[in-house]
């Protein structure tokens, strides 16, 4: 598989699950039916979904890195920094049955999201509206410049955007494991 195959490939599947993530918040709020089909997933299930997604988003990233020889900027090195951590907690608080973990996962995700917007605006100016901008990691050193990127999917998809589309999810993800923690809290009362 060639590295625009891979990158086409995990666009593909990043923008499904936002999709699907973002749809179903739309429709949590203004359909009564899918509200009710959204409440049968317990807090596990939501803490299972976002292990997996975080997993599979560090595997990518080192896949990137490790077979694809993609050099990892000072930016993206922060990104991995804040996601890393969220497959961690997620399993550990499965194993534990903890009920806490969302609240770390979304300020985990806030944090990574913040550098994501940053480093992926720095890009859209550059790759997609072609303007030349420098970052303060840019002036080189050990690390590439955080404004290079060899990878531009469907002409606006960068490895920062798919970090945004992540953390995104990851936030998403931890408000309903929040809504689904109360709801079983409750029923235990």
């Amino acid at each position: 598989m060639t590295l625009e195959q891979y990158s086409i490939l995990l666009s593909l599947g990043l923008l499904a699950i936002f999709t699907l993530l973002v749809v179903s918040s739309i429709l949590y709020a203004a359909v009564p039916a899918v509200k009710d089909h959204v409440r049968k997933h317990s807090y596990a299930n939501y803490l299972s979904a976002m292990a997996l997604i975080s997993v599979a988003a560090i595997l990518g990233a080192l896949i990137y890195q490790l077979a694809y020889l993609t050099p990892v900027c000072e930016l993206c090195w922060w990104q991995r920094i804040f996601l890393f951590p969220i497959s961690v907690i997620a399993l550990v608080a499965l194993w534990f049955k903890s009920r806490e973990a969302h609240i770390t996962i979304a300020i985990l995700s806030v944090f990574g999201l913040f550098y994501a917007l940053y480093h992926y605006y720095y890009h859209f100016q550059g790759l997609v509206l072609g303007n030349t901008l420098a970052l303060p990691c840019s002036s080189g050193g050990l690390l590439p410049a955080c404004t290079d990127s060899p990878i531009l999917t469907f002409g606006f998809i960068t490895i920062p955007f798919m970090g945004i589309l992540v953390f995104s999810s990851m936030l998403i993800l931890a408000f309903f494991a929040h809504k689904a923690m109360n709801r079983e809290t409750q029923a235990n009362d």
